[in-house]
């Protein structure tokens, strides 16, 4: 068995460091649902208390260092790290001596995923007076994590301090600067589309569907055969590798340039974008394969992860490999992994804007209704004013999460596509209120975009679908200064944007963060070119 770090993650770490047991050998783990933090924090043999500042202050009194793991609930590896690594006795009484043990769920904290997370599960050491000692991804043998956080605990002197985030790289806003994103973009595809296997670059495989859904717009505009030619390269990954056939719905990515071994979990934006995708192909090439799998993962959503009563759409389906491997006689009498009912603002408005262009392509006011409901339930139940929450609990009804950015430009931009299609008041109102807070508490102005902390580098992705949704209002009645604003966001992050997409491996990761702010860009561009024909 070759020694490898396992995670769940955009990185593959290093296999030199330390080995996991083979995926081969795992099991199912017992239980059903579970909250998002309630296995860890009530039944861990690890003292966990909550990601707070009052575990900061508690760990420098104490003069112990902070162990702070980054878990999320769909997340199998995540699980294992917790049943089989933590759970053991020496490893737990150790972690409570030692260290003030503190617990994140990704779900909940996206200010902690951006700030430290490089794969799941993430684990990060601080030094007593907070600063970082040591931060991986992955899974551990007990024996190697214990060398790790001895280590750590024994001489925990900090790193040295960081200089202040960098402002992003600007570039003018013009036709020409355009064109050359546009290029790099079909650089990109050139240089990173895997011909022999589909998918993008030769790691890890993830089906991105927002750089799809791009590709297929741009071979629309074009005519260029090359981005339809990645579209279905991709695809037949995705089906071969991600799809389950049975009961419909895809995981989130598999592991190596081949798609070899699945990693189970199906979140629900990513399910609902990878449909729209599809439809939108079926509809380019015919072919009977795309349709029928949208259908089917429509399908999937429909049935697993859609509030019929409530409206919107829980989170996700937690990954479950013993259960997946299933023959179909043997699923019907397993029970299927959880649910993970609680309800993120973003991954909900995504799904709905992807609803809302599936039924477009396809005819079906089904899944315009079903969006609309979505909607109705951001506007009715997490929009306050003091913007979109971002995540909501329907067990408790509490909201969670206020002023974060993803939350507040994906419930404008999501809403705003909402009275484009039904030109229902409530949704441009709910839209302007979500932009009024981003606008006066979220953008940066000596950074030139918006942001929700200032000691973290600025999201190019929630910066493009805010860009796209300032643009959007501003054609519906909205402030006159949101089209410069827009452009100022879109002037800021444009040498950004140039460098993310020929910057070599890293590329394959981030592109799809560009998507948004290249869709937003050309809105710009193509107003000023019609302003000019017209004078």
């Amino acid at each position: 068995m070759n020694a490898r770090r396992l995670c769940v993650g955009r990185e593959s770490l290093s296999r030199r460091s330390l080995a996991v047991l083979a995926l081969g050998a795992l099991g199912v783990f017992p239980g059903g649902a579970r909250d998002a933090r309630g296995d860890v924090l009530q039944t861990s043999n690890v003292r966990f208390v909550e990601h707070s500042p009052a575990a900061f202050e508690a760990a420098q009194r104490e003069g112990k260092p902070l162990f702070l793991l980054i878990s999320a609930v769909w997340c199998y590896w995540c699980k294992y790290f917790e049943q089989q690594v933590l759970a053991d006795a020496e490893v737990s009484k150790y972690l409570n001596q030692h260290y003030v043990n503190v617990f994140a769920d990704h779900d909940r904290h996206p200010d902690l995923v951006r700030r430290y997370a490089r794969g799941l599960p993430m684990i990060v050491l601080f030094a007593p007076d907070g600063r970082v000692r040591q931060s991986f991804a992955g899974v551990l043998k007990k024996d190697d994590f214990l060398s790790v956080v001895k280590q750590v605990a024994a001489s925990p002197s900090p790193a040295p301090e960081t200089g202040p985030v960098a402002v992003p790289n600007s570039a003018p806003l013009s036709s020409n600067t355009y064109r050359r994103l546009r290029q790099g973009m079909l650089t990109f595809v050139g240089e990173n589309l895997d011909k022999e296997y589909g998918g993008f670059g030769s790691g890890d495989k993830y089906p991105q569907p927002r750089l799809l859904a791009y590709l297929l717009e741009l071979h629309q505009a074009t005519g260029d055969r090359r981005y339809l030619v990645a579209v279905e390269k991709t695809l037949d990954g995705v089906l071969g590798a991600l799809y389950d056939p049975v009961d419909g719905g895809f995981f989130r990515f598999a592991e190596g340039r081949e798609w070899r071994q699945p990693h189970y979990e199906k979140l629900v934006h990513l399910n609902a974008t990878l449909a729209a995708v599809l439809g939108e192909a079926h509809r380019m090439t015919g072919n009977p394969r795309y349709r029928e799998a949208a259908d089917r993962t429509v399908a999937y959503l429909l049935r697993t992860l859609h509030d019929a009563t409530a409206g919107g759409f829980y989170s996700s389906q937690t990954a479950n490999p013993a259960y997946y491997r299933l023959s179909l006689r043997e699923r019907r009498s397993a029970q299927a992994p959880s649910v993970n009912r609680e309800k993120l603002t973003a991954w909900n408005a995504e799904a709905a804007v992807a609803l809302l262009a599936l039924g477009r392509s396809s005819g079906r006011t089904d899944l315009r209704d079903v969006a609309l409901r979505t909607l109705d339930f951001i506007r009715l139940n997490v929009v306050s004013e003091k913007g979109a929450f971002h995540l909501y609990e329907p067990r408790t009804g509490q909201r969670h999460g206020e002023g974060q950015l993803d939350a507040n430009a994906w419930a404008a931009l999501g809403l705003l596509e909402g009275y484009r299609v039904v030109r229902v008041e409530s949704y441009r109102q709910t839209a302007l209120q979500v932009l009024r807070f981003a606008v006066a508490d979220l953008f940066d102005a000596g950074r030139g975009a918006f942001g929700d902390d200032k000691s973290l580098p600025l999201s190019l992705d929630a910066n493009g679908v805010m860009a796209e949704a300032l643009l959007q209002a501003h054609q519906v009645g909205g402030p006159a200064d949101y089209l410069d604003l827009a452009r100022r966001v879109l002037t800021s992050f444009g040498g950004t944007a140039r460098a993310l997409l020929g910057d070599g491996d890293d590329a394959v990761a981030r592109a799809p963060d560009a998507v948004y702010y290249l869709r937003a860009y050309a809105q710009v561009v193509a107003r000023s070119q019609e302003g000019e024909r017209r004078r």
